[in-house]
């Protein structure tokens, strides 16, 4: 099981009692019932428990509910959450509580749920676990804030409730949002894949590297500016006129210039330390903390860059383990130690072999789960001391700026002072010279030029992989990828016959889609046809999951469609056709057209879970009876069950 399914969704009465939905994990579930159920709650409860800013929970189940809760399920894993129901005149509630682990415990009831964390701390629990990193959302350079990538992103790709699922509008939950439409465009590249953890650690380090070379360059043009011959003439001049030395001889070469300010910075003044001294001083014992700083966090960096280096290889090398032992299927189906792997004939004792298999499986299966979720820490963990980095080395930057402008010579403060400070300042020049001299021949005979050479290549080809026409291309790949699985998808879909031989066309910087003519783009909305637009719905979201399995991309394997029937059935004449029989008339052959797609999709192994609200129940159909979890009758039961006490 490679994605996140919901294995429960659980209410909670005011009095302390519970009602559960209980779905089967890499299977098509459908709830079916009359109108005025609460079949339409439920895909609102599971965007309420997913963080929704507001609670749109229906108002007759909200009366009757403290609490509501989603189990999640991945392998052996299972993850609850828990939110509380806001009463009237509140709209939402951050009161949360969440459960992790094996065969987890789920409260019996309401009193037994403590509010231990809030919003942000349940979800970024869950995002942890299901591998969205510290990652910002892609604006293409656009001129706007970027902005943490959340679950609430994610949810446009699991919930196709009524108003959506037939719109010709609007594909995915939430675009038609004004405020909420930029937040899941812009996040859209990470969830398909264009951009990763990976590329924004290459954008932070593009960052440093620029400042190191603006570093680097400006320093080494100061130095060669203090080091020019016309300054070494000028601080002789002025030294001679100080009586620190004689005026140079005409014609003086450089060696014996500085040769004679050598001699001048070795003078002592024979007195106590001026106040430009300590401060000096202190600003030199700045100097070498902040360098020993620098020190430490490359230290710390180079071992949690080797931690996650480690990480990968072990990955690696569990995954071709799981590969190994997935050729006989182990993964999916345990091997029995006291029945045979072969022919699964009941053995008299159990084998030990066959036990020691099942402990390897579980395992791999335990130490893969555990690479999966300390990446993302030591993610965040590099880029937060890539920063504190940066950091440091700014503040050695200014330190060495004051330290200059300390020494510099200052013309109009040198009036007032007497002969032995202006010696002072003087000698401090003159050391500063030396000093840059010393840096020039050094740099010249050094490594700097080749690392200068090596920084500027390095930003440039950091550049080019991350360069935003690049990403741009990897998307409109994926625009083109996704629509032409969708295209495959429709084939066995009710469509009209003029668009059928045609390529569809998805647009994802602005989430439009429609058919590919040879001349023009048909969009969704001039197609016509509620069965037009049922089928490209699900086209494209089954084929936008795909595409989330094979990149194994953060996003739970869940796809709620409410009401696939809507095209063929209105609600409002359904009480009468609840059951269809056997004269399939072409409505019902179409409309077991979509359940017959759903069911074979789930068979291609994706761990994908597809939860289907419905009116129709078809008693003819053994695949849709078997998947059918809940068919409520209206006055009988329900989501809330009968005789649970409301509340306003």
């Amino acid at each position: 099981m490679k994605r996140w399914n919901i294995r429960q969704i659980i209410l909670y009465s005011h009095d302390n009692l519970r009602h559960e939905i209980t779905f089967e994990v890499e299977q098509v579930n459908i709830i079916t019932g009359d109108s005025q159920t609460g079949k339409s709650a439920l895909p609102e409860i599971i965007d309420y428990v997913l963080g929704a800013s507001e609670c749109h929970i229906p108002t007759y189940v909200r009366r009757s509910v403290s609490w509501v809760g989603l189990v999640w399920k991945k392998k052996e894993t299972e993850f609850a959450m828990f939110r509380r129901v806001p009463r009237a005149p509140y709209k939402s509630s951050s009161d949360m509580h969440f459960i992790s682990g094996k065969n987890i415990n789920v409260p019996k009831q309401a009193d037994d749920i403590p509010c231990s964390t809030n919003l942000d701390g349940a979800l970024k629990k869950f995002e942890r676990l299901i591998g969205i990193g510290d990652v910002q959302s892609e604006v293409f350079g656009a001129q706007r804030d970027r902005h943490t990538i959340s679950i609430r992103s994610a949810i446009p790709y699991l919930l196709q409730d009524d108003n959506i699922i037939t719109n010709k509008n609007t594909l995915i939950r939430g675009i038609d949002d004004y405020q909420r439409r930029q937040t899941i465009i812009d996040a859209l590249p990470y969830y398909f894949g264009v951009t990763d953890e990976a590329t924004i650690e290459k954008e932070i380090e593009l960052k440093n590297l620029k400042k190191q070379l603006k570093r680097l360059e400006k320093n080494s043009s100061e130095d060669e500016q203090i080091s020019s011959s016309t300054k070494a003439y000028s601080l002789l001049h002025q030294a001679a006129q100080l009586g620190l030395c004689e005026a140079p001889p005409f014609g003086a070469t450089d060696f014996v210039v500085n040769s004679m300010l050598l001699k001048i910075s070795q003078w002592n003044p024979y007195s106590d330390s001026s106040l430009l001294e300590e401060r000096l001083t202190d600003l030199y014992e700045q100097l070498s903390a902040q360098q020993n700083e620098v020190i430490s966090i490359k230290r710390r960096i180079n071992y949690a860059k080797k931690s996650i280096q480690l990480a990968q290889d072990f990955k690696s090398t569990a995954t071709n383990q799981q590969r190994r032992l997935s050729v006989i299927n182990i993964f999916k189906n345990p091997v029995n130690p006291v029945s045979c792997p072969l022919c699964q004939q009941s053995l008299k004792e159990e084998i030990e072999p066959i036990k020691q298999i099942n402990e390897s499986v579980k395992k791999v299966q335990l130490d893969l789960d555990n690479v999966e979720k300390e990446r993302p820490r030591l993610d965040k963990y590099i880029a937060y001391l890539t920063e504190l980095l940066a950091s440091a080395e700014e503040k050695i930057s200014l330190i060495n700026e004051q330290i200059s402008a300390l020494i510099k010579e200052n013309e109009t403060l040198e009036a007032g002072l007497d002969l032995k400070d202006r010696r002072n300042r003087l000698v401090g020049a003159v050391n500063l010279y030396l000093d840059a001299v010393e840096k020039v021949a050094s740099n010249s005979s050094s490594s700097l030029p080749s690392e200068l050479s090596t920084l500027r290549e390095r930003i440039n080809n950091l550049s080019l992989e991350i360069d935003i026409e690049s990403r741009k291309e990897a998307l409109e790949n994926v625009e083109r990828r996704i629509a032409a699985i969708a295209k495959e998808i429709i084939s066995v879909l009710p469509f009209e016959d003029r668009y059928r031989d045609n390529p569809l066309y998805l647009n994802l910087r602005d989430l439009k889609v429609g058919v590919s003519l040879p001349t023009r783009i048909e969009y969704m909305r001039d197609v016509g046809s509620d069965e037009n637009y049922l089928s490209l719905h699900i086209s494209m979201m089954l084929a936008m999951h795909r595409h989330f399995a094979e990149l194994n991309r953060p996003v739970p394997g869940v796809l709620l469609f409410d009401q696939i029937s809507r095209p063929y059935f209105p609600s409002d004449d359904v009480t009468e056709m609840v059951e269809i029989g056997e004269d399939r008339d072409n409505d019902t052959k179409a409309l077991l057209q979509y359940f017959d797609l759903l069911f074979n999709e789930v068979k291609r192994g994706e761990s994908l879970q597809i939860i289907v609200i419905e009116h129709a129940y078809f008693n003819n159909h053994p695949e849709y009876q078997k998947a059918v979890k809940k068919r409520w009758k209206k006055g009988i039961d329900g989501l809330i069950p009968i005789g649970w006490p409301e509340k306003d």
